[in-house]
């Protein structure tokens, strides 16, 4: 995720102040529950599309004044969420932080649902590091996690952790990213792991063929390249997915097709008047590999869509992608909106539907998604206060709910063809 410290294109001073110390990575008491508080719904927006259920507040973030973000406490920015089936149920993840701002106060909080998604308790958490529980690494900031599950059937965790330090485009911010794994289902964590070589940031980890998968973006959003695991654990770097810096490419979501083929959507920040997404082009960069994804030939753009944070999955035979929604006006509005990928999925080329949005405003996106049923998808994402609808640009500094749901596809119409 960026740390987006930008008032207008003017970097400000994006520190926060000294925080109270957290707790180690240990959780023997994960803490209350999550809080249902119910929805706040925009006054002019209606309510939530057909497609949407059972739509909530499930941990609140604003109206919590609470600063420490460390030892199970839930602070006011909540964000960077992921879902994934386990053990018969779902698996949540989340960061809590005072903002987007980089900064070791904070923590990744786990909880496990075995009513589809219905409710979420609360297991465990992990606390940025700092140089007392990792000397190696110092204090830093602990976001963007991602869910998998290692051939022996632990579960694990990808993260990134970062200095504190005040940049645009994720510039000398000395990213590493990091693992790690469970062996009772999320309750207890091993200690954080790097897999990869610093400066690199891993987005989602895909498994296809018995071969795990990320693709990377390079501090200071300079290129994206392609890393490969058999065991989930070892990562190796592989090719260059896309490398035309002066587009700022960075999250960038791989996709399987039933083929093998792979597909890689890449976010384009593009130059300083297009950086805060409202102004200027609005694009996603589409790129191609075949089996073994030795080479990316990137021959599309996704014209007036810009993919930020993206969530793809396959429901049936049709691919849908979660992102925050851009647009073009000085209020800088954002929101978090259902797409569906279209046109030829073997190859290209591709065609992008907008199905609306989930209830969401300011700072918004980075959800999860795992299947219930046959027609029913659990669904979390995070959003700031509905009712403000702030720009995106103070909405990083302010607070954030995490907010779940259900989409029901039979209230989605199937495409033209």
């Amino acid at each position: 995720m960026r740390q987006a410290c930008l008032v207008g294109l003017l970097l400000v001073a994006c520190g926060s102040p000294a925080e109270p110390q957290d707790a180690g990575t240990d959780a023997p008491d994960a803490g209350p529950p999550p809080v249902d508080a119910g929805p706040r719904i925009l006054p002019d927006a209606g309510p939530p599309p057909a497609w949407l259920t059972d739509e909530r507040i499930l941990v609140p973030g604003v109206g919590v004044t609470n600063r420490t973000c460390t030892g199970g406490m839930v602070c006011p920015h909540s964000e960077n969420t992921d879902l994934i089936h386990f053990d018969g149920g779902i698996v949540l993840v989340h960061r809590t932080a005072i903002s987007q701002v980089l900064n070791h106060n904070c923590s990744l909080r786990f909880y496990r649902s075995d009513d589809g998604g219905a409710s979420y308790q609360l297991m465990s958490f992990i606390n940025g590091p700092t140089t007392a529980t990792y000397p190696a690494l110092g204090d830093r900031d602990l976001r963007d996690p991602s869910l998998f599950i290692l051939p022996d059937g632990r579960l694990a965790f990808k993260a990134l952790v970062r200095t504190e330090t005040n940049s645009t485009r994720d510039t000398g911010v000395d990213t590493i990213t990091v693992e790690a794994t469970s062996t009772d289902g999320g309750h207890t964590w091993s200690q954080l792991t790097p897999i990869a070589p610093p400066t690199w940031s891993f987005w989602r980890v895909r498994q296809h063929a018995g071969v795990y998968y990320s693709a990377a973006y390079e501090d200071g959003d300079l290129s994206v390249r392609l890393f490969s695991s058999t065991d989930g654990e070892t990562w190796t770097m592989g090719p260059l997915v896309y490398g035309v810096s002066e587009d700022t490419p960075l999250e960038t979501e791989l996709v399987f097709m039933p083929s093998g083929r792979l597909l890689a959507l890449v976010r384009v920040d593009g130059n300083s008047t297009e950086y805060l997404g409202n102004a200027g082009r609005l694009r996603t960069i589409v790129c191609w590999a075949s089996a073994p994804y030795d080479t990316f030939d990137c021959p599309q753009v996704l014209d007036g869509v810009r993919l930020d944070g993206p969530m793809a999955f396959f429901h049936g035979t049709r691919l849908f992608v979660i992102a925050r929604k851009h647009y073009i006006e000085t209020a800088d509005r954002k929101r978090t909106t259902l797409y569906e990928i279209g046109g030829t999925l073997e190859g290209g080329p591709l065609t992008i539907i907008d199905h609306g949005d989930f209830p969401s405003a300011g700072d918004t996106s980075y959800a999860g998604a795992v299947d219930v049923d046959a027609d029913h998808v659990a669904v979390t994402w995070y959003s700031s206060d509905l009712v403000e609808d702030a720009p995106w640009v103070r909405a990083i500094f302010g607070p954030t709910d995490i907010r779940a749901a259900t989409i029901d596809f039979t209230q989605i119409d199937a495409p033209h063809p």
